[in-house]
């Protein structure tokens, strides 16, 4: 008790299991006084949360709260808290607690740094139970593994190693007999760590998927060059497989619109395309692309505020609208590219309507006779004094040859858009024909817009366009929100304000019974299906929910399909939290229409956000999605397959935990008598109890180590190589997730095979000398346990080698005997020695400068991070503050040395600091639902005008 009331800083590490069904509260570890029933401090579970509590002599509290804590343990099944505290520093002035659960921290609270020694009347130690006053409190039936104790605050990096073993995941079922989901192909492959890929792409993203009347598969694509932002250099991609996807052809692109040579804004150069739609006529066999267009700029989070008039008709046709700087009348664009004024006056500007260069990046070029000024699609400037008016457009690209090639861009947004719409967008993905009823062969494609009055916050808004002429014209049907009544009042697309309300990408399919099912992207929280009786230009007032599926607000794919004569729908979206886990769902099409969920799969873990799906034939469907992994950036877009049987039958689940591999590792000492074995078992493993492996001779295999959440180690004598494992002799393996563990049936290989875990050879040289050391170890923690609670023996003596640093059941005091006290310079580093010999670690101040040394003493140098906050270092390994230019990058840092993000204001002028703590410098940027130019020192632009745009005293972007 004493050794640990006189600690200023420590760890509590505990490895427990709990009962399935404890108590709803619990103690894990505690420290509590016989006489004072609210003086105490307690480790202990609430409702599955792991929490701490610290009172001192009065009843107050040290620590705020961690009922709330967002991290839950593992019921019935073992587990680790980790409890940290660290007396007042430099950038905690208070002191600071942590918790981790299995390894992963919790929370962190800088109330106060208090611990034991702020207690003066504890005097009980006890593991279940509390002693609160004499009387027991908080017990439950509770496995204790293992106590440890530090002298000092683990970091997070240590506490995740000390903690490895009980980072496990859930068991992966294997899929049924006749099921598929086949391993996922990188179609379009992203760059990695923010960098580019080899061809000079950051991002892929909006993935529709089209299979052809040809059994083609066109897997499609924004191709984002700069970032993975809905602006910047766009262009449309697609590729092509003719073997129901095995192999793809390599990218074609459709459009890829000219980058301007003089943008004020880099990452925002280009007019760009974006989102699109796959469709093919039946009866013509022509394959339609619809994407959106925008002018060079930020798209539909850099539209004006109020809408500008973007055509003029003229007689039966729409022609396009040009504004010319300094003027305030507006130019048309007419047949063969030739400007008009105002005045219906031919003038010497004409625009390529017609474009030839490679990917259409001509068009729109701007001439005066034969001199090329720019683009109407550029910003404006002196060099360019046209452009259109700066709205979303919607464009069309077509191919009669499967997919092989494709016409240049038709602007079909005329006949579609109303004055009102702010923004007027596709649902990217796939559209449908209507293949029955009165409007049969009428094409559809997702849409949504937005007004002028609350535009993306309040406003978007589903509906469908189409054509009933084979895509020569195009109508734009009701919104969903038109005339809908919500919360007693009615609203209309153009002019609602509700933001819960909204519903905007969407997937549309029709049922054998005619009706038009749109599956929207919505707020909700759930699955927003609206229909229409009229082939999609009209929608039922009611928007049928299902709260069988979450709509975690991404983009969604739905499809269509008969099985053995009955209809159903296949639905894949993210399964969440936020935009990850993909699902595959499965409903019938009832009589009436409605829908019955009845399997959920999920098809691929991690990263998910936006797919498309089509049926492939034969029962097999494919879908083309967005995922990131090792690093990738935002995003890659893969494919992969499944079946019907992967949808209705469902997985296998193991019933039992087996040998996955059996290997005899390579050492040094080759002619020892002795080798070691490496048992890899199929899920996560703990030893409990030393155990030892029985083999066929009757001979025996020693315990060495666990390696790792399903790796053990043993060691073997020579002459047994070739034996079967028949058993356990001795000791105990649990499964981690309560499966009965089977080790017969593996035999000790002949040979010596590739090392499966890492550094075995390293675990093995020293784990001998570890465990021996740590047997004759003194000094244990006397602890009460209450009656209730089964307390098993430490197991730190056969914990990881690369764990051993941090491992024991004793309070360990680690030092190092400096030849002399104050700085010492050794091997080309900077230690400082206490008085007492001791090396500092963490903060150190002399005089008015603060200095920083590692984990081993060292000083740092640069930047260093300390909790969440990041520090810079000078040469002289002394903290700075203010402004500091590192690798030629601007950071400021508060008068605590810790680095500033977001905005400061120095002097009379304002800066802005991204998330990494560089200073934005020459661009425009958005901080909510504001848009704000910084220039070329950094500082915040106000009252002025920058690239044609007006910013406000705040700095604001406040018109167009």
């Amino acid at each position: 008790m004493e050794k640990v009331k006189g600690l200023q800083n420590a760890t509590v590490h505990v490895e427990f299991k709990p009962a399935a069904d404890g108590p709803s509260f619990y103690n894990l570890f505690s420290a509590s006084s016989t006489t004072k029933v609210n003086e105490y401090f307690t480790m202990a579970i609430n409702n599955g949360t792991a929490l701490i509590e610290g009172r001192g002599a009065d009843g107050s509290q040290f620590y705020g709260s961690y009922t709330d804590a967002p991290l839950k343990i593992r019921p019935g099944k073992y587990n680790s808290v980790t409890f940290t505290v660290e007396r007042p520093r430099k950038d905690s002035p208070n002191g600071q607690v942590r918790l981790y659960v299995n390894g992963v921290l919790s929370r962190t609270n800088k109330k106060s740094g208090k611990f034991l020694a702020d207690m003066p009347d504890v005097d009980k130690l006890q593991l279940g139970a509390t002693n609160r006053a004499g009387e027991l409190k908080w017990g439950s039936d509770l496995s204790i593994r293992n106590l440890t104790v530090y002298n000092r605050a683990l970091t997070p990096e240590e506490v995740k190693k000390r903690s490895q073993l009980f980072d496990v995941i859930d068991i992966e079922p294997l899929l049924a007999e006749g099921a598929v989901l086949t391993e996922k192909q990188e179609l379009f492959m992203s760059g990695v760590n923010g960098k580019p890929n080899s061809e000079g792409i950051k991002s892929y993203r909006i993935p529709p998927l089209l299979r052809t009347d040809k059994g083609t598969l066109l897997a499609g694509a924004d191709q984002r060059r700069l970032h993975h932002s809905d602006w910047g250099d766009i262009a449309m991609v697609v590729r092509r497989s003719e073997d129901g996807g095995t192999t793809w052809q390599p990218t074609l692109t459709l459009t890829n619109l000219r980058d301007n040579p003089e943008a004020k804004n880099p990452q925002a150069s280009s007019p760009l395309n974006i989102d699109m739609v796959l469709v093919q006529d039946p009866t013509t066999k022509r394959i339609f692309s619809i994407y959106d267009m925008f002018p060079e700029g930020r798209a539909v989070f850099g539209m004006p505020n109020k809408p500008q008039k973007a055509y003029q008709q003229v007689g039966d046709k729409h022609y396009q609208l040009l504004y010319k700087q300094g003027e305030n009348q507006a130019y048309t664009v007419r047949e063969n590219g030739e400007v008009y004024d105002a005045n219906n006056q031919k003038t010497d500007y004409r625009v390529v309507v017609d474009p030839k260069e490679e990917a259409y990046r001509d068009k729109g070029d701007l001439y005066k006779g034969e001199e090329l000024l720019g683009n109407i699609y550029f910003a404006q400037s002196a060099k360019t004094p046209f452009r259109v008016a700066y709205t979303s457009y919607l464009w069309l690209s077509y191919s009669d040859d499967d997919g092989k090639t494709w016409s240049q861009p038709r602007d079909i947004t005329p006949s579609i858009r109303q004055d009102w719409m702010k923004f007027l967008g596709t649902g990217p993905g796939t559209g449908i024909v209507l293949r029955t009823g009165e409007h049969k062969g009428r094409i559809l494609v997702p849409t949504y817009t937005t007004n002028a009055i609350s535009h993306l916050s309040g406003s978007q808004s589903s509906r469908l366009i189409y054509s009933d002429d084979h895509g020569e014209t195009w109508q734009a049907g009701a919104a969903v929100n038109d005339d809908r009544t919500v919360g007693r009042r009615k609203i209309h697309s153009s002019t609602m304000n509700n933001r819960n309300a909204q519903n905007t990408e969407s997937v549309a399919v029709q049922l054998n019974n005619g009706d038009v099912k749109l599956f929207m992207r919505g707020l909700t929280g759930d699955l927003q299906v609206a229909t229409s009786k009229d082939g999609g230009q009209t929608w039922d007032k009611e928007i049928k929910r299902y709260n069988q599926v979450k709509d975690v607000y991404v983009q969604m794919a739905a499809i269509h399909t008969m099985h053995e004569g009955k209809e159903y729908i296949i639905l894949t979206n993210s399964g969440g939290p936020k935009r990850t886990n993909g699902m595959a769902h499965l409903a019938r099409v009832e009589n009436n229409g409605d829908l019955t969920w009845l399997h959920h799969r999920p098809i691929q873990k991690g990263e998910f956000a936006y797919n498309s799906l089509q049926e492939l034939g034969n029962g097999e469907y494919g879908i083309l999605y967005e995922h990131t992994e090792k690093g990738q950036n935002d995003y890659t877009l893969s494919f992969r397959k499944f079946n019907w049987d992967f949808l209705t039958k469902d997985p296998v689940y193991p019933t039992s935990v087996t040998i996955r591999d059996v290997r005899k590792l390579e050492t040094e000492e080759e002619d020892a008598e002795q080798g070691i074995l490496a048992m890899q078992f199929d899920s996560e493993v703990l030893v409990n109890a030393i155990p030892t492996l029985t083999l066929a001779n009757g001979h025996k295999a020693t315990f060495l180590t666990q390696a790792d959440q399903k790796t053990l180690l043993f060691t073997f004598n020579k002459e047994d190589a070739g034996q079967e494992i028949t058993g356990l002799m001795a000791g105990r393996i649990d499964s981690m997730h309560d499966l009965p563990v089977t080790l017969a049936g593996s035999r000790i290989p002949e040979d010596a095979k590739e090392n499966p875990v890492e550094t075995m050879n390293t675990v093995r040289e020293n784990v001998s000398e570890e465990m021996t050391e740590r047997k004759s170890e003194k000094d244990k923690l006397s602890l009460e346990s209450s009656d209730r609670m089964v307390a098993n023996s430490p197991l730190t003596s056969f914990a990881p080698r690369y764990l051993q640093s941090y491992v024991g059941d004793v309070i360990k005091t680690e030092t190092k005997v400096p030849i002399t006290t104050g700085w010492k310079q050794e091997n080309g580093a900077w230690y400082f020695y206490t008085s007492a010999g001791e090396v500092v670690k963490g903060w150190h101040q002399e005089a008015d400068k603060w200095y920083y040394l590692s984990s081993t003493g060292a000083m740092a140098t640069g930047w260093v991070r300390d909790g969440n906050q990041w520090y810079y270092l000078s040469e002289s390994g002394a903290m700075s503050t203010g402004w500091v230019e590192s690798s030629g990058v601007w950071y400021y840092l508060h008068s605590n040395g810790s680095m500033v993000t977001g905005w400061i204001k120095d002097g009379d002028h304002w800066y802005y600091q991204e998330s990494s703590g560089a200073m934005k410098v020459n661009q425009w940027f958005q901080v909510g639902d504001k848009w704000y130019y910084v220039n070329e020192s950094g500082r915040l632009a106000v009252n002025t005008i920058v690239d044609g745009y007006q910013v406000n005293s705040n700095g604001e972007w406040v018109n167009y």
